[in-house]
Order: C-alpha cells, then sequence, then structure tokens
C-alpha cells in the first residue's frame, strides 16, 4: 500500500504507563509535571488501579496510568471518525487482528504490531463511530475480532 492511500492520524492520543502505586504516580506527575486528571474521564478508573488519565497543563499531552506489573499497553494513536474507520478497512486489507472497544466517550481499535507489543488507535468522535458499529456493546473489548 502506498503512503497516499494510507489511511492518516491525528497524533498521539496518549500513551499507556504502567506504574507501582496509582495515587502516588497522580501525585509525582502533578507535582513534578504538571499533569492533572482528566476529570471526564475518571470514570474508568472503576476498581483504583486505572486507567486513571491525565494531561499536561498546555492539554496537549495525555498518559493513561495503570497500576500493576504487568507490560505496557503502548502507544494510543488518535484519529479523527474518518480515519478511524478507515484504519480498521486497512487492518483488514493486511489481515491484521483487531479489537474494537466502545469505551462510552471514545472507541478504541487494539492491535499487535510484529514484535507482538499491543497498540491502539483512539478516537473522540464517539457518536460519528457509533453510527457505523451500533452493534458494539459499551465496555466490550470483544465485540469485533478480526
Amino acid at each position: 500500500m502506498s503512503n497516499k492511500t494510507m489511511p492518516l492520524l491525528s497524533g498521539i492520543d496518549h500513551c499507556h504507563i504502567n506504574v507501582n502505586n496509582l495515587s502516588n504516580a497522580v501525585a509525582w506527575y502533578e507535582k513534578v509535571l504538571g499533569f492533572k486528571v482528566v476529570e471526564e474521564l475518571a470514570f474508568w478508573d472503576e476498581t483504583g488501579k486505572g486507567p486513571l488519565t491525565l494531561q499536561d497543563q498546555n492539554t496537549t499531552t495525555r498518559l493513561a496510568l495503570f497500576e500493576g506489573q504487568v507490560r505496557s499497553k503502548g502507544i494510543a494513536f488518535g484519529a479523527t471518525g474518518e480515519q478511524f474507520i478507515a484504519w480498521l478497512a486497512h487492518f483488514k486489507s493486511m489481515d491484521i487482528k483487531t479489537v474494537l472497544a466502545d469505551h462510552g466517550v471514545t472507541f478504541s481499535i487494539y492491535f499487535k504490531d510484529e514484535s507482538d507489543n499491543s497498540h491502539e488507535i483512539t478516537s473522540h468522535d464517539y457518536e460519528h463511530i457509533k453510527m457505523f458499529y451500533p452493534s458494539v456493546e459499551q465496555g466490550s473489548h470483544s465485540a469485533k475480532k478480526s
């Protein structure tokens, strides 16, 4: 596939970071780098282990913190709703397994690279994507595997 037909990304939406203690990590990122919890996404932290999304003062950089000793989930690339739909088609055309997830306010495509690192493409154009995938249930990470 040539770069002219490659779907576009909007940048990096957030980076996943595994931490030993979520409360301590939030305090550190707040004190040292000025990050604050993104309140409208705080509901995702149902268990107190994350994900808890923080952003910098300029609202250009986001981190998703997860407490625990697990492998990092990699990078979450950002996409518009149209770009998101194009990426799903692109991955299908390349026979790359994806998982589509409805997070209630965002949608995500999860996939792995050739070294088995997990990555994500996420979009905040929730209503646009929901029109194309109305049967994907909120909270589902296994509703559409291809």
